[in-house]
């Protein structure tokens, strides 16, 4: 198996690690072929389980998510996410867990790249600005609740401070005087992380996002270096990415328990 499959999982967790130790409510848990990092923000996505052992058959995969179930409880929404290249193979990852109530949500591609040229024009229109306070900041988490329909608003008092911030890389892109895309950069494991990109409805195909992107990796490339850079795509962000120069090395399915979506 590749070396690559571990590092897209190990990369997931790290990256968690960093966007969520700034809760008040962070609490992580390790325990048989799964690893939760929860930052207790009620957003689903950053409190997440993640199955760690290679090689998982059908009944160690259920009992894994069992064990994340167990530990999570209720407190607050979370995912589940499954790599399926560290499964046996034929192993139908969503199938064998939807039997014990948890439902796919999304895919993602871990996403690596050597290099990420910088930006070479910024689409007309756009203006670049590294937030420089608390509103600015809360821009971020505009853009990407729009952009994803999730409730990121909640995750304020975390990831909408210049506190946090200050030692990591945000970018936000503007259009007259409103963000419009965003896209961060956290160092980890020797990686340039790249996490909250998004563009506002309606503003998508004009090259926000990968102005936004390429900055954030430039700031981080002039303060640490230049490191590998990874990320976890979305279908939709997927061919932004490839254009950019990054290469799929890993597949993984994002399931829910069926108590957080209304099902029982």
């Amino acid at each position: 198996m590749s070396d690559n499959v571990d590092l897209s999982i190990r990369q997931f967790i790290e990256a968690w690690r960093i966007l969520s130790s700034a809760a008040s409510s962070y609490s992580t848990h390790s325990a048989e072929a799964v690893e939760c990092v929860f930052s207790g923000v009620p957003i689903p996505f950053f409190n997440a389980a993640f199955l760690t052992a290679r090689g998982l058959s059908p009944e160690a995969t259920q009992d894994a998510a069992e064990r994340a179930r167990a530990w999570a409880g209720r407190r607050v929404p979370w995912i589940l996410a499954a790599t399926h290249e560290a499964m046996d193979p034929g192993a139908g990852c969503a199938a064998m867990l939807e039997s014990r109530g948890f439902v796919p949500v999304m895919t993602l591609t871990g996403m690596m790249a050597e290099r990420v040229a910088p930006v070479e024009h910024v689409p007309e229109g756009l203006e670049l600005q590294i937030p420089e306070d608390d509103a600015a900041c809360q821009g971020i988490l505009d853009v990407n609740s729009a952009a994803y329909d999730m409730p990121f608003a909640v995750g304020q008092p975390v990831w909408g401070r210049k506190a946090f911030w200050k030692d990591h890389f945000a970018v936000l892109g503007f259009a007259r005087g409103r963000p419009v895309s965003s896209a961060a950069v956290v160092m980890s494991g020797g990686h340039r992380y790249v996490a909250f990109v998004a563009t506002a409805p309606g503003q998508q195909r004009r090259g926000y996002a990968d102005a936004a992107m390429r900055r954030a990796l430039e700031l981080a490339r002039e303060a640490h270096g230049e490191h590998p850079t990874f990320l976890h795509a979305t279908d939709a962000g997927r061919p932004m990415y490839e254009r950019m120069g990054y290469q799929a090395v890993s597949s993984h399915t994002i399931l829910m328990d069926k108590c957080f979506l209304g099902e029982h």
